[in-house]
């Protein structure tokens, strides 16, 4: 039921937040909060989403990370499954690594 997010790192001028844990209904106002956030403290420039300790995505979450726009790094299998099974794998970038990483 519960979701950690670390604060915004800038590596190579891309926002970079960690999220992990559940991604559930009652992570979703952080997630939201921490979402925009980041999005306004990058002043326009690219943020990135690095979900690869997600262990679980609620479908409302799965809505707020869709609608952010933000790119996702080191999906998790969970976040794997969670955009195949609500039919958006599509929209699931194939970036590996986080920026941290590079």
């Amino acid at each position: 039921m519960s979701s950690h997010v670390e604060q915004a790192q800038t590596v190579s001028d891309i926002s970079c937040v960690t999220v992990s844990g559940r991604l559930d209904t009652a992570a979703a106002p952080g997630l939201k909060e921490t979402i925009s956030q980041a999005v306004a403290q990058a002043g326009g420039g690219p943020v990135s989403l690095d979900v690869s300790g997600v262990s679980y995505v609620g479908g409302l979450c799965l809505q707020l990370l869709l609608a952010s726009g933000c790119t996702l790094v080191a999906p998790s299998e969970q976040v794997r499954e969670a955009y195949t099974l609500f039919g958006v794998g599509e929209f699931l970038p194939e970036q590996k690594i986080s920026p941290k990483e590079q």
